[in-house]
């Protein structure tokens, strides 16, 4: 699917109002996050050593979808959204006696952003600390067409921040976190679930310095191997990529233990990832780098 098909007949007005469907759900899962949410959501933030985004001031838009039925779908009816608008939007589906129920349940959940930076849709961490995208197709949500974090670190980004590719939606908030308390704003955590799209290397070349990016590789073979590839693929919009080997385990408890495995070097550009056209990335040989 090209990348304006998603939305392919569906009016400005309509999408503006999917938009602020998924606005409001986040506000609700917020709120439950802070307020009602049972015991293991904390205790996976605090695995990840990343429980100050429980602080009511916290920049970063996560919460807890309840396991409760309609809750969700209770609320923003009151708020004015039809089911139509929330079926449109992702957020409710049908049960098998054909009564509806909120979508996503006994989730931790992140909002994800277009290249506007509109929310779009949701990616859901379970009680074991699995992440996914869990928002399907919709006239305004595509998976390989969002990323998380973009506009919670839109500060650091408009300060030149470099960006670090991590596999973990829980992971760009530790990376955010680790460089808040050194008083570093020179990267932010953005987190890659699956194989980067044209679209997410344009989001972060639109947010980020062009000229630099990190990815981290973990020790795991197959999410090791996602991340090589990605890295590969940005090099068609990034001047130079670092890749980072990480530890097992959380980020933010580990960081001290990276270690730089390559520099990719690009010495000439095509006109994207995935073209047949000349590219050359090569291995440098500069400094390790900074420590996260």
């Amino acid at each position: 699917m090209g990348d304006q098909e998603a939305g392919r007949g569906t009016s400005e007005g309509e999408k503006r109002w999917l938009h602020e469907a998924n606005a409001a759900a986040a506000a609700f899962y917020r709120e439950e996050l802070l307020h009602a949410a049972p015991d293991w959501p904390t205790a996976v933030l605090e695995r990840w050593h990343v429980e100050e985004v429980l602080d009511p001031g916290s920049a970063w838009s996560i919460g807890y979808a309840p396991d409760s039925g309609t809750r969700l779908i209770d609320h923003l009816q009151k708020q004015g959204f039809g089911r139509e608008t929330l079926m449109r939007a992702g957020l409710m589906s049908w049960t098998n006696d054909r009564g509806v129920a909120d979508r996503y349940q006994d989730q931790l959940v992140m909002v994800s952003r277009d290249q506007k930076l509109e929310p779009v849709g949701f990616v859901g961490i379970d009680c074991h600390g699995q992440a996914t995208v869990i928002t399907p197709e919709t006239p305004v949500h595509r998976p390989a067409a969002s990323l998380v974090g973009v506009l919670e670190q839109a500060d650091a980004f408009k300060a030149g921040a470099m960006a670090v590719i991590v596999d973990h939606p829980l992971d760009a908030i530790g990376v955010q976190l680790a460089v808040a308390h050194a008083r570093d704003s020179r990267y932010v955590g953005i987190p890659l679930l699956g194989a980067v799209s044209q679209v997410q290397a344009r989001i972060l070349q639109q947010h980020s310095d062009p000229s630099r990016l990190i990815v981290t590789v973990s020790h795991e073979v197959e999410p090791a191997e996602l991340a090589l590839e990605n890295a590969l693929e940005l090099t068609f919009a990034f001047d130079e990529i670092r890749v980072y080997q990480r530890p097992p385990g959380p980020l933010l408890g580990n960081a001290e233990q990276m270690q730089v495995i390559a520099d990719l070097v690009v010495s000439s550009r095509s006109s994207g990832p995935s073209s047949d056209n000349d590219h050359d990335a090569t291995l440098g040989n500069e400094d390790p780098g900074p420590s996260l």
